[in-house]
């Protein structure tokens, strides 16, 4: 177990800047939902929380402002009504063997697998399981997590 500390406003207004994770080295495998930290690119070697969209050997497209995975739209509860893919953004990937595709919850200052691309399930340091700061918001972080699984698997 970790702890890994929010920083900046790309998770908004699921996770704030300063809200302190335990983070759980990711044992079982890794679910469209999941509050993950990953490694950076380059060399920065800087870690970012980001939600798993887009599992592997699904396509992922965005599309008028909508995630479409496998031409499916992805529920988003956590996002609070805004646009998923606000403004202009179009694009499509297909996610190979062991690939995941991850973006911040607002997604106007996130940077994520929409610039980087999808990421390999090695740059997944772990998956986040509890807030403990600030005490207002502390509690288990599953709740919207079940509604996107349940929301996506009752679409089929």
């Amino acid at each position: 177990m970790r702890i890994y500390t929010v920083s900046g406003k790309s998770m908004l207004p699921s996770m704030a800047d300063g809200d302190l994770l335990l983070v759980l080295r990711p044992q079982s495998r890794v679910s469209r939902g999941d509050l993950v930290i990953v490694l950076g690119t380059g060399d920065s070697g800087g870690r970012y929380v980001k939600r798993v969209v887009g599992l592997p050997g699904e396509q992922v497209r965005l599309s008028e402002g909508v995630v479409l995975v496998d031409d499916r739209e992805l529920p988003e509860p956590y996002l609070g009504g805004l646009p998923a893919s606000p403004g202009l953004a179009e694009g499509a990937w297909r996610l190979g063997n062991g690939e995941f595709f991850v973006m911040g919850d607002n997604r106007g200052h996130s940077t994520d697998s929409r610039e980087f691309g999808p990421i390999t399930s090695g740059r997944i340091i772990g998956r986040a399981w509890f807030r403990f700061w600030p005490p207002g918001r502390w509690g288990r972080i599953q709740q919207a997590i079940s509604e996107v699984r349940a929301g996506f698997k009752s679409q089929r």
